[in-house]
């Protein structure tokens, strides 16, 4: 749980995976945002199949409930417009990131690649425990 949505003096989510990944998603400039997006889209257009793969494993993963939650929590709190590629970008970097475990390498960077571009970190906490 990121520490942005804890209580004050909380410390159970210090320096997780997840907290950077709430900070730093909510701290994104609208620069970042807009190359986002370019890239989501992208990726989208050139590897469609590929990605809906990624999502499918990441959701047997983590089974449909929490990845329902885990997507819908971290869309929500990014801000960004319902099915805007920057929303689907971050919904799945947030599923990628809590199954990264259980996610061949290639299915975790499909789907954290297009937020990775503004928070670089993403690609190798793939293989963090």
């Amino acid at each position: 749980m990121s520490r942005a949505f804890t209580k004050e003096d909380d410390d159970r989510a210090s320096g997780s995976v997840v907290d950077r990944f709430y900070q730093g998603v909510l701290g994104l400039s609208d620069p970042a945002r807009n190359l986002i997006a370019r890239r989501q889209q992208e990726a989208w257009l050139q590897r469609r199949a590929e990605i809906e793969d990624a999502r499918h494993a990441a959701q047997q993963a983590l089974g449909e409930g929490s990845y329902r939650e885990i997507f819908d929590s971290a869309t929500q709190r990014s801000g960004d417009a319902v099915n805007s590629p920057t929303w689907w970008a971050v919904g799945d970097a947030a599923v990628g990131l809590a199954s990264r475990r259980r996610l061949e390498p290639g299915r975790y960077a499909l789907l954290v690649s297009p937020l990775s571009v503004a928070l670089p970190w993403l690609k190798d906490a793939g293989s963090q425990t």
